[in-house]
């Protein structure tokens, strides 16, 4: 059994937390710790620093004397980022062979889904992409053709079966449903069923087996093509984990331990695989996951699952202490403590403890606005920032300042937005599109914008400019011969593919570089988006076009556009007072936030059918025995219950989320008819209260 020595926990608290020490009740015991446990942590706690911290320690035993290795995975790229960011460089051999740190899809892609879809269709995985799969699903529904006639067409018969029981809906929303299964629809290939929503919709051995063979056959020329979506992968490692089942035993061999930060994140099909794997009877695997179940607010739907999919074990630890948080902060959000874990006396043990001590305290904020005033919300905040010298701080300039919000466009369907608001109906500058960062997109114009500006160096602008033409290929339907097992396979490019073409003709490969070169070199020093759409959009017309033969379809004309669209960056707005230049408040949604430390938080509350103050106001029974619910937003333990109230504790956990990040200032901003009949109650219970409304605009 290792034993961690008190010599390399200094090294690790030098490393990872200048110089301070681990807390002795709960951290340093974790990190000595090599069973199997699950560690539940609350917000800025700490919990991937000490997961870091055991991995340093862990990393002075290497290699292992048996071959064995360790396998770190996490539910994001950022998160694997991180561990990388702080630990590469102090120790090498945790991210060589046998070793392994990734995210969960990468994982199953390197050892299970890449290798079972050789196995099994003759090719490596070539895109594991929603968004290029999307596009390969859009072009197969556009394929389908009705046919009323016995045997009705695949696209008759998904028209009745999907909207059975749905009579208010009108034709085009009838025929939408359409293409939304064919984006989501799964292949169980173990079972050979087609699922939707989790329920089987045909099988193999069904009635409509001929309808199952057509969407199996679609789904299956991808495969072989080797296009996936990221739930693909999944069903391809389930596949062949039950094909070659000794593939668990070897991975079992090869890692010893096994740490899953991110854990609130993961789905159940996520956890069940990796559960398969290592987590049976004889499994010479130690496995730790760790996280915090209230913070599970990712799901590949619109909704928020109000129960995470992670159940923890009975064999647990616990991380209370927030660094992070001060006591004022960490007394709001502990009543958004959706489950407490109470143990059998009804005592919860789950609680968030603010350790961080200021020397002045700083009360959180209510900021009460309507729609006429929504506009001073940003001033309000960079007020505050100014008036506590927030930016002065050490937290201000490490972590800045950020408004967030739980919606921020209105892209869904169903809610009536008359009226209503979101993050790009308050704050004019806000672009949802250009905060994000995708491998696909929509437009050439995008591309050439919306790439990393943190990263120094010009490869992220280069993948852009690769990419974009890799879109153009796609769109094109342009294909390459690979030749897998002896049977030709018609593939997508990818970037490397797309590179040797090029190369067969030495002259164009020069040129090509040339100007590779001079569009990342002049987007990364000059920002001359539009010159450089320009010269991008020619070369495709013209060397591009001739270098592979295209037509240029409308399809392809219509990613080129016209010209060049500008995507505004500045998500904040310009400050009116001059003294307020220098404070940069970042606008995102809670989602893009999560994990995240800012000096100062300004969560928004916005609608999504309701808003949060709505949500969380919910009554229970009827008539005399009717009676309005404990509400967390007044530092009440909620009484939601299970199987019941799912909206009220949605909004929890992404109010808990929200509310977590500030290590000084946490505003809440909502409108002022929300909580009109509570102002004074928010002012008993700590909160300073700013009404926006009541101000006189400046003429």
């Amino acid at each position: 059994m290792i034993e961690i020595k008190d010599d390399h926990i200094r090294e690790a608290e030098k490393l990872l937390i200048d110089g301070n020490r681990f807390e002795e009740a709960e951290r340093i015991p974790f990190i000595r710790d090599f069973s199997s446990i699950d560690l539940l942590a609350v917000p800025g706690s700490g919990k991937t620093t000490a997961l870091q911290a055991k991995l340093y320690c862990l990393s002075k035993h290497l290699p292992f004397h048996d071959g064995s290795g360790i396998l770190v995975l996490s539910h994001t790229n950022a998160a694997i980022e991180g561990i990388e960011k702080n630990l590469r460089k102090h120790c090498p051999k945790l991210f060589e062979y046998p070793n392994f740190v990734g995210t969960v899809q990468s994982f199953v892609n390197k050892f299970l889904a890449n290798n079972g879809c050789y196995f099994k269709y003759g090719s490596y995985i070539t895109y594991n992409n929603n968004d290029i799969y999307d596009n390969e699903a859009e072009n197969y529904y556009k394929s389908l053709q009705w046919k009323k006639s016995e045997p009705k067409g695949l696209k008759n018969k998904l028209f009745g079966k999907l909207n059975i029981g749905k009579d208010q809906l009108t034709f085009d929303e009838k025929v939408e449903n359409i293409r939304t299964f064919i984006k989501y629809f799964e292949l169980d290939i173990l079972n050979r069923k087609i699922i939707y929503n989790n329920s089987s919709v045909y099988t193999y051995s069904g009635n409509s087996q001929q309808y199952y063979l057509e969407l199996e056959q679609w789904k299956e020329s991808l495969f072989r093509k080797g296009v996936l979506n990221y739930k693909d992968s999944f069903n391809l490692g389930e596949w062949y984990l039950n094909e070659c089942p000794i593939i668990a035993y070897l991975l079992q061999k090869r890692f010893k331990y096994v740490f899953i930060d991110e854990m609130q994140d993961l789905e159940k099909f996520q956890i069940d695989i990796i559960e398969n794997i290592f987590f049976k009877e004889n499994s010479p695997s130690i496995i730790q996951r760790i996280g915090d179940i209230n913070q599970a607010i990712y799901n590949p739907g619109k909704k928020i699952k109000s129960e995470a999919d992670w159940k923890p074990r009975e064999e647990r630890r616990y991380l209370t202490g927030s660094n992070r948080l001060t006591t004022e902060i960490a007394d709001v959000v502990n009543y958004f403590t959706l489950n407490p874990q109470k143990d059998k006396d009804n005592k919860p043990q789950f609680v968030v403890d603010g350790l961080k001590r200021l020397e002045t305290i700083i009360k959180p904020h209510l900021i009460l606005y309507d729609v006429e005033s929504k506009g001073s919300l940003e001033v309000q905040f960079r007020e505050l920032i100014q008036s506590f010298s927030l930016s002065e701080t050490i937290e201000g300039k490490k972590y800045g300042f950020k408004i967030i919000g739980w919606n921020a466009k209105w892209d869904d369907e169903g809610d009536n937005h008359d009226g209503k608001l979101r993050l790009e109906d308050i704050f004019e500058h806000y672009n949802k599109e250009a905060n994000e960062k995708k491998e696909s997109m929509d437009s050439l114009s995008k591309y050439l914008q919306c790439f990393d500006r943190n990263k120094k160096t010009l490869k992220f602008i280069r993948d852009n400019i690769l990419n974009s033409l890799l879109t153009v290929l796609k769109r094109e339907r342009k294909t390459y011969l690979a030749t897998r097992k002896g049977i030709s396979i018609e593939r997508y490019y990818t970037q490397r593919e797309l590179i040797q073409h090029i190369k067969l003709d030495p002259s164009n490969y020069n040129y090509f570089k040339i100007k590779l070169y001079e569009w990342c070199f002049s987007l990364a020093t000059k920002e001359n988006y539009s010159e450089v759409y320009c010269s991008v959009k020619s070369f495709i017309e013209n060397e591009f076009k001739d270098w592979f033969g295209l037509s240029l379809t409308q399809g392809c004309k219509d990613f080129l556009g016209e010209k060049y669209e500008e995507i505004i960056f500045n998500t904040a707005t310009q400050p009116q007072d001059s003294s307020q230049e220098e404070i940069k408040v970042d606008i995102g949604t809670v989602h893009s936030a999560k994990g995240q430390t800012h000096c100062a938080t300004m969560y928004v509350e916005t609608s999504f059918y309701k808003y949060e103050t709505e949500k969380l106001r919910v009554t229970d029974g009827k008539g005399i025995k009717q009676r309005v619910l404990n509400n967390p937003l007044y530092k009440q333990e909620h009484e939601y219950q299970p199987n019941e109230h799912s909206h009220a504790k949605m909004t929890m956990k992404m109010m808990y989320v929200g509310f977590s990040r500030p290590t000084h200032l946490l505003c809440f901003a909502c409108l002022k008819k929300n909580v009109i009949s509570d102002i004074e109650s928010f002012k008993d219970i700590g909160w300073e209260v700013i009404d926006l409304t009541n101000r006189i605009p400046e003429s």
